[in-house]
């Protein structure tokens, strides 16, 4: 009986510090609004992203709907390997997607993982702990919610766990999913 008990202790351990998993093979497409408050800002914007398995984009909105930036991710083993950002007459390409977007628009966001944790999903390139529904990745705190019947998330928390006095708290609040074909984006 004791035997058993450990090995139940065991596997429960090993689930709570998984390997990530595989993502969909599909693509999607997500429209919806972000709020990000950091120390004393807080800002808001409408966002739509276009993901396939090599390629996201991701458009950035003023809440007037003034277009504030376009990032495009190249991905490669999913692996964020080339961002591009157009911004007006701007546009600039790095490999770090967070740096260069809150460089040139003042929005931090941990878009590297994003494509994965919009859906409720584990990134495939880091470990990550599993708290409830909750994720626990790459120093983030995933919290997605409200599924509405359907299998992914309209309403995502993140809280960046590594700093107290850097502390971002996200919340994403998605208005439609589109489930698309790997081909259908460029």
């Amino acid at each position: 009986m004791k035997g058993l008990g450990l090995a139940l202790l065991a596997l429960w351990l090993a689930a709570c510090s998984s390997t990530p998993l595989a993502p969909p093979a599909q693509g999607f497409a997500a429209s919806g609004r972000v709020n990000i408050r950091q120390a004393e800002r807080a800002d808001t914007v409408q966002f739509v992203w276009q993901a396939s398995a090599e390629r996201d984009t991701l458009a950035l909105n003023t809440p007037l709907g003034n277009t504030l930036a376009e990032l495009r991710l190249r991905y490669e083993r999913d692996m964020v390997v080339e961002a591009e950002l157009d911004r007006g007459t701007e546009r600039r390409t790095a490999r770090d997607p967070e740096a260069l977007l809150l460089e040139l628009t003042g929005v931090q966001l941990p878009v590297s993982g994003m494509r994965w944790w919009l859906r409720g999903l584990p990134a495939p390139t880091a470990a990550f702990s599993r708290e409830g529904d909750t994720l626990v990745q790459a120093g983030w705190r995933i919290s997605p919610s409200d599924y509405r019947g359907g299998q992914w998330p309209y309403r995502i928390e993140l809280q960046r766990l590594d700093s107290a006095q850097d502390a971002i708290k996200i919340r994403v609040l998605i208005n439609e999913w589109q489930q698309a074909s790997v081909a259908a984006q460029p």
